[in-house]
């Protein structure tokens, strides 16, 4: 009898559990299903899953005086780490170019590497690492001080890149502000080139974006506040865009705190440029969880 109790415990113990998960089990389904429908982001994410392995990337690089050095110092580190696993992977190819260099509008804009396939640590040492390190916030030299202005191009380099490279993956550090007002031309955010380029849905746009920094002379709190709104306000156009559909694009805020923010840089670096079927499948099943967080925070 006490044998017989104990059993019939256990089953209904076991039996309990199991309703439980197929509870849980059918509200995940369920919920799954409701965001498919109603949610374009989380939709466009989970018909990706079984995307290609993503071989073609562009790493766009703000060198603007807007960007603290400390985050550009770190992100040199972990893009080099980053690229560095990529050697000897005969699909992989990658261009990276800065913007925010002295000029306005393509003059503002250099491309330092466009790399072929490498097939070992010493020819990216020779033909990548080189170049990324010496990379630099932008400084006007005398002879250009009177006749290139310091800009930061954003919606050119956007309007370029994104006409350039459809399909492609796309990169890009940033404070998020546009500034080409000592240029004779000024640039719109490229609306319809944003769209013209996410109607590719293997391509997308990862903005890793930092707090705008004032040097000098120029921190005053109405500046600053100026530049918080640019940046927000592109943020939000740019996510309205992503809402309806039309176009691929994750925001990344980079940590202020500078013990956080390597960690953070090669994090969102290996989920942005996978190089292995682990870091692939990671890649999908984050962005699908972001898409939902993003979801239920409105």
């Amino acid at each position: 009898m006490v044998k017989y109790s104990s059993f019939r415990k256990k089953s209904l113990f076991k039996t309990k559990w199991f309703d439980i998960f197929c509870f849980l089990f059918t509200a995940l389904i369920i919920s799954i299903t409701a965001l498919y429908f109603t949610n374009k982001d989380f939709a466009i994410e989970l018909r990706q899953v079984r995307q290609p392995k993503p071989n073609l990337f562009n790493i766009g690089i703000d060198v603007s005086q807007t960007i603290k050095p400390g985050v550009l110092a770190d992100f040199k580190k972990a893009l080099i780490l980053r690229l560095r696993s990529l050697a000897g992977d005969k699909k992989a190819r990658y261009h990276i170019s800065l913007f925010g260099t002295p000029g306005c509008g393509k003059e503002a804009i250099v491309d330092i590497v466009s790399a072929p396939f490498l097939k070992d640590s010493d020819s990216f040492n020779r033909s990548v690492e080189k170049k990324i390190t010496q990379i630099s916030i932008a400084k006007n030299t005398k002879e250009q001080s009177d006749t290139q202005p310091l800009t930061t191009p954003l919606f050119f380099f956007l309007e370029k890149i994104l006409t350039e490279r459809v399909g492609e993956r796309v990169i890009i550090l940033s404070d998020l502000v546009n500034d080409d007002k000592g240029c004779q031309k000024q640039y719109s955010l490229p609306v319809k080139i944003i769209k013209n380029f996410g109607i590719n849905k293997d391509g997308q746009i990862i903005f890793l974006y930092s707090t705008p920094y004032l040097p000098g002379k120029y921190t005053t709190p109405e500046i600053y506040e100026k530049l918080i709104t640019k940046q927000e306000n592109f943020i939000k156009e740019i996510k309205k865009l992503s809402s309806q559909g039309k176009v691929r694009v994750f925001f990344y805020h980079i940590p202020d705190n500078p013990q956080k923010r390597l960690l953070f840089l090669r994090s969102k670096l290996q989920n942005s440029i996978p190089a292995t079927t682990f870091e692939v499948i990671w890649e999908r099943v984050s962005k699908m969880i972001n898409t939902i967080i993003c979801a239920v925070r409105g």
